[in-house]
């Protein structure tokens, strides 16, 4: 079984390639900006081979293509991160069969980010401006339609997308950088877990400027103690990614591995820029404050006194008028071991902040969420269907 990448070309500001699988074929397109035509590599299938890799590897499908792709690229892949990635999630490992090029473009030796204005992305972008080692400092920001606006893709997620986009060109405009946006019609194809495959979608988008590009920092949400190699999240083994996806042009850095969460908030509250555009809300284009990562960063900024810097893009009135539920909400996340949630209950205590005994009894009570967990585990799904008498699913109750 294999999947093959057939008929690389540009097409307009498109570049496009069509995958072949059984007697099914996909036409699977990038999209640039006019200004960003000439750096496109058509001349390697680099980009549609690091987007497919997740896939052939969940199907067990070797990749086939008459193009070339980086020798670099084919020696990291085929000696150290397919074979360990097959190991650890029992598949068979798969091959690819390719022509390779050794050949180095002459880049424009730009180096990028993402910009979601999160706080890994805006922690990363904090440490690389105004750096000693000048070439080392961020030329470009970029922001790509890989799945963080949808995994499965759509209309939906592509207005998202482009609404989404309005605010990281903003923020790139008014810090003095370039502007580099990626659409594609992959989520479509993949349909995939989005925390299974970012690091290949986003990765994926960069190389297909490796005449760009000289460097590229892709941000992490880990400490480096917590890399292992996790099939539900690529972000657990970033460290191995990155150096595996580099080719000769481009180099890829896992930033941010260094430090904790409230390490990154301790940071960016020094950035200014953030006080404006700090944005991390799952579900709307701007932070509606009740979502669990809304109310997680929200606590971490307070947790250091910091939260008033931010009126600008968090409703501050509307989350100490909550403040008791949230605070309740982090001690029961604290009896679960959530490292975020343990991390912003410390910084309380280092500023002797004085959480109410009543929070901490309410805290202790089970929810419903937690008796259900503790049934499940203790109770095989089969029997706790002949005991309720009916599907489990009913009661709303999965397994």
């Amino acid at each position: 079984m294999k999947i093959i990448i057939d008929k690389l070309h540009i097409k307009g500001n498109r570049i496009c390639a069509d995958l072949i699988e059984k007697d099914r074929t996909y036409n699977m397109w990038f999209e640039v900006e006019e200004e960003y035509i000439e750096f496109l590599t058509f001349e390697k299938a680099d980009a549609f081979l690091i987007t497919i890799l997740p896939y052939a590897i969940k199907k067990e499908l070797d990749i086939y293509t008459d193009n070339k792709i980086s020798s670099k690229l084919y020696y990291q892949l085929t000696t150290y991160l397919i074979p360990m990635l097959c190991k650890k999630f029992k598949k068979r490992c798969i091959n690819i069969e390719a022509k390779l090029d050794t050949n180095k473009y002459n880049t424009q030796k730009a180096v990028g980010t993402g910009i979601s204005c999160g706080v890994d992305s805006l922690y990363t972008i904090s440490k690389h401006i105004n750096r000693k080692e000048q070439e080392f400092n961020i030329t470009h920001l970029t922001f790509f339609n890989a799945g963080a606006s949808g995994k499965f893709g759509g209309d939906e997620a592509r207005e998202l997308y482009k609404t989404r986009m309005k605010f990281a060109r903003k923020f790139t405009i008014e810090n003095n950088l370039k502007f580099v946006s990626v659409d594609s019609n992959m989520n479509e194809f993949l349909m995939m877990d989005h925390e299974m495959t970012h690091t290949f979608r986003s990765l994926a988008c960069v190389l297909l400027m490796q005449k760009l590009f000289s460097k590229y920092y892709y941000s992490s949400g880990l400490e480096f103690d917590e890399t292992r190699i996790e099939e539900y999240d690529s972000a657990c083994y970033d460290i191995l990614n990155v150096q595996c996806l580099s080719t000769e042009d481009t180099t890829f850095y896992s930033t941010g591995m260094e430090t904790n969460r409230i390490g990154k908030i301790k940071e960016i509250v020094n950035y200014v820029p953030s006080y404006n555009y700090l944005n991390v809300c799952v579900f709307e284009d701007k932070n509606c404050g009740k979502c669990e990562k809304c109310i997680r960063t929200l606590l971490e900024l307070d947790s250091i006194g910091k939260l008033d810097l931010y009126s600008k893009v968090f409703d501050i009135e509307q989350f100490e008028k909550n403040k008791n539920k949230y605070l309740i909400f982090m001690l029961r996340k604290v009896r679960e071991k959530n490292c975020f949630y343990i991390e912003s209950y410390d910084e309380y205590k280092k500023r002797h902040y004085q959480i109410p005994f009543i929070l901490k009894v309410i805290a202790c009570i089970p929810t419903k969420d937690t008796i259900k967990n503790f049934v499940f585990k203790v109770i095989p799904k089969k029997k706790l269907k002949k005991i309720l008498g009916r599907n489990t699913e009913e009661y709303g109750w999965t397994a």
